[in-house]
């Protein structure tokens, strides 16, 4: 932990704050089996927009989890993948998710 503008800095609630977002999560899991291209990714998330899938695939290419893959100038065909930083992202989450599949009585009632 550090300071950042005099308050205390956690870079783990950072990554949170991005991770928080369901539609994140699914998006990482899906990458995580295989590179796919917009619409495929839209198709297998049920619920999510075509501006929420874009905004969200924009959001973990800035943080450096998804590359973005022009594969194809005409037509335009693109495909995301998870970069290396994204695989040991997936990591993370599978070992969160192991907790709390383990711990989920004492964590049911929050």
């Amino acid at each position: 932990m550090g300071v950042k503008n005099n308050k205390t800095f956690c870079p783990a609630q950072e990554a949170f704050k991005i991770l928080a977002n369901k539609w994140s999560l699914m998006i990482i899991k899906e990458l995580s089996g295989e590179n796919l291209r917009f619409n495929r990714i839209k198709k297998k998330i049920e619920g999510i927009s075509s501006r929420e899938l874009s905004k969200r695939l924009e959001v973990l290419e800035e943080i450096g989890a998804v590359d973005r893959n022009i594969i194809s100038i005409k037509p335009i065909m693109v495909e995301y993948s998870l970069t290396p930083a994204g695989k040991e992202l997936t990591e993370a989450i599978e070992i969160l998710h192991n907790w709390t599949v383990k711990n989920k009585k004492n964590i049911a009632n929050f």
